[in-house]
């Protein structure tokens, strides 16, 4: 069965990424027209013609990655809304990232999407969908890590990552090419409030709350 996606030239698309391949491609060429016609002018014609096959595979890329990126903006959209419907939040987020870069090639070699369900008592971050440019296939990991707010004692961001600050020492990270500022704001109010309210109830009662006992059994929720 064929999962590839796209509407691309196939062997231009392939070559495209390959800066070694054309290199070789030119190799061969060079010597094939260069013994044929036995002359200097036959060795660089056959250099030239593959750096060019090259050069257009990369032209083909660029004129139609996106025809791979909207089907996968799509699936990311209803990878979203399937989640959504089974995980409590009150606010959505999408972490993008990217990577592996080309030679004279506009798009990126990965990309993936992680989305971020941020909701009273927990932020629940979900992988995600993605796609290899270079094969042309799509993925999608379909991981979701509910993490709740009395478990972290902060989020920030280190490009490349998400980094969440476990109340245990150990950290969580995921990628993303951007600061999510709205995130890591809204994160972070509640991991403040639900602090407050953790040190007020055990201000009151003496005892350590559940919420506060949970706290000091997440090492082994992630390990």
């Amino acid at each position: 069965m064929d999962d590839t996606i796209g509407d691309v030239s196939t062997f231009l698309w392939w070559l495209g990424w390959r800066f070694e391949m054309g290199v070789a491609l030119a190799v061969v060429l060079s010597i094939l027209f260069g013994a044929t016609t036995g002359t200097g002018i036959g060795y660089l014609v056959g250099l030239t013609s593959g750096l060019g096959l090259w050069y257009l595979g990369t032209k083909e890329i660029d004129r139609s990655y996106w025809t791979l990126l909207d089907p996968y903006a799509e699936y990311t959209k209803q990878v979203r809304r399937t989640v959504a419907g089974t995980t409590p939040h009150e606010s959505t987020y999408t972490l993008n990232y990217s990577s592996g870069a080309s030679l004279f090639v506009t798009p990126d070699e990965r990309y993936f999407t992680t989305t971020v369900f941020v909701g009273d008592e927990a932020v629940t971050f979900h992988e995600g969908v993605g796609v290899d440019m270079v094969a042309r296939v799509p993925y999608s990991k379909d991981e979701a890590t509910e993490i709740r707010y009395e478990w972290l004692s902060s989020i920030q961001y280190e490009k490349p990552y998400v980094r969440l600050e476990l109340t245990s020492g150990e950290s969580i990270r995921y990628y993303a090419n951007d600061r999510p500022d709205e995130l890591l704001a809204e994160v972070g109010e509640h991991i403040e409030r639900r602090s407050r309210d953790i040190a007020e109830e055990t201000a009151a009662t003496g005892e350590t709350t559940d919420a506060g006992k949970m706290a000091e059994r997440v090492q082994r929720e992630f390990n």
